[in-house]
C-alpha cells in the first residue's frame, strides 16, 4: 500500500544542533520529514519534543488530508515531510560566507529515516546530499533502516565521494519475524545486512548500529549471529544499545501475544516496575558484546550506549573502567552521572589523568 503524504512548513533552521554529541555520533543534523512511514513502534521519535510541540497542528493537517487524526505512535502508510525543504537548505547554505562544517559530522538524519521511500525514490535523499557534499564540509552520516542504500546506483554516490560519508544500517536483530511486528514498513534485517555487506565489499566507510538490542536477542543467544553479520572488522564503530523505555512500552508489547516471552517480559518490567530485571538485561548485554569485542579485537570499536540511571549497584560493578560505555543519562551539575558508581568510575578516571599528567 502507497504511504499517504502530508506536507508541513519546514523548521526554521534546516541544520540544527544534533542531540547526539553525547552519543559520539553526530554535532548537527538535517531532516526531509517530520514523521516518517517506516513504522518503528520503539521509535524515541514518536514520543520526541518535535512532534509534542506541533501536535495540533500536525493533526490538523493529517486530518485534513486523510480524513483521521495522527497519532505518532499508531498512524501507519503515512508520513509527513517539509514542504520546500530543499529550496531552504540551499537558501540557508548560501548565507555562509565559508563552507560550514569542517571537522564536524551531520547526520541526515536523526530524527526520521532519511532513506525512507517518500524521499528516497522522488529524488528528495539526493537532492539534499548534494547539497550538503558541494556547500559544506560537514563528514555525513548516514543512519537508515531502509536497504535502498546498498543499490548499485547508492554505492556508486557513496564511493564517489569516499572521503564525506560514513554509511549505517540500523539493525538489532537478525530475526525478520521478530522484526516485521516492531519495524513495521523497514527493509527487513537479512536485507539490510545483505545492503551493508555491499557498501563495505565496495569500500564505502561503514559502522555498526546494534539499536535496540531487545531482550530476546540476549537470551536466545542471537547476539554472537548478530555481531557477526555486520562485520566489526570492516566498521569504523559499533554502538549497540539495549531497549530503553520512552513513553512507548505498552505500543511496542501490544506487537506481541501476551503468552509471549517479550509481552511478559515488558509487563514484568514496566506495568509491575520491576527495574532490576532490566538492569541485569541491559548488564548482561553489555558483558556479552564486550566478550565478543575483546575476542575478535575490536573493543576500540565498542560504544554501548546506556543509561545508567536504572543499574543497580550490584550491576554497576560490571561496568568498571567504563570500556566502550557511553553515558547517556542526564548528569549532574559538576558534568558526572548522578549515579553514585558510576560518579566513583568517572572521578577515578579524573585522578588517573591528574596523575599521569603530573
Amino acid at each position: 500500500m502507497k504511504s499517504q503524504i502530508v506536507e508541513v512548513p519546514h523548521q526554521k533552521q534546516i541544520i540544527a544542533p544534533s542531540k547526539w554529541p553525547v552519543k559520539k555520533l553526530a554535532d548537527v543534523h538535517v531532516e526531509a520529514l517530520q514523521y516518517c512511514e517506516f513504522g518503528c513502534r520503539y521509535c524515541s521519535s514518536n514520543a520526541g519534543m518535535h512532534l509534542r510541540m506541533r501536535k495540533q497542528s500536525l493533526d490538523q493537517a493529517v486530518r485534513e488530508h486523510t480524513g483521521d487524526g495522527f497519532d505518532p505512535h499508531a498512524s501507519t502508510d503515512l508520513a509527513i515531510r517539509y514542504a520546500g525543504v530543499v529550496d531552504a537548505l540551499g537558501e540557508e547554505l548560501n548565507t555562509h560566507q565559508s563552507k560550514p562544517g569542517r571537522g564536524k559530522t551531520l547526520v541526515y538524519s536523526q530524527l526520521t529515516d532519511g532513506f525512507s521511500p517518500v524521499v528516497e525514490r522522488d529524488g528528495t535523499a539526493r537532492e539534499i546530499l548534494d547539497l550538503l557534499i558541494d556547500k559544506t564540509d560537514y563528514r555525513i552520516r548516514i543512519l537508515t533502516k531502509s536497504s535502498a542504500v546498498g543499490q548499485k546506483k547508492w554505492i556508486e554516490y557513496f564511493t564517489s565521494h569516499r572521503e564525506r560519508f560514513v554509511v549505517g544500517l540500523s539493525i538489532g536483530t537478525t530475526d525478520n519475524a521478530f522484526s516485521k511486528r516492531l519495524e513495521v514498513g523497514t527493509s527487513t534485517p537479512k536485507a539490510r545486512i545483505k545492503a551493508l555487506h555491499a557498501l563495505q565489499d565496495a569500500g564505502v566507510p561503514t559502522y555498526g548500529m546494534l539499536c535496540p538490542m531487545f531482550p530476546k536477542v540476549l537470551y536466545d543467544g542471537e547476539i554472537k549471529e548478530l555481531v557477526d553479520a555486520i562485520r566489526p572488522q570492516f566498521c569504523e564503530h559499533v554502538w549497540a544499545e539495549p531497549y530503553n523505555e520512552r513513553h512507548n512500552w505498552m505500543h511496542v508489547r501490544d506487537c506481541f501475544a501476551p503468552a509471549s516471552d517479550t509481552y511478559r517480559w515488558m509487563t514484568t518490567v514496566y506495568e509491575e516496575g520491576d527495574k532490576t530485571i532490566w538492569s541485569r538485561y541491559a548488564t548482561e548485554l553489555y558483558s556479552s558484546l564486550y566478550r565478543l569485542a575483546q575476542s575478535d579485537k575490536w573493543t576500540d570499536k565498542l560504544r554501548y550506549l546506556l543509561y545508567e540511571s536504572d543499574i543497580t549497584s550490584e550491576d554497576a560493578c560490571s561496568f568498571e573502567g567504563l570500556d566502550g560505555v557511553l553515558l547517556q543519562s542526564k548528569p549532574g551539575d559538576n558534568g558526572l552521572s548522578q549515579h553514585p558508581e558510576f560518579r566513583r568510575m568517572q572521578l577515578s578516571f579524573q585522578g588517573e589523568s591528574q596523575l599521569s599528567m603530573e
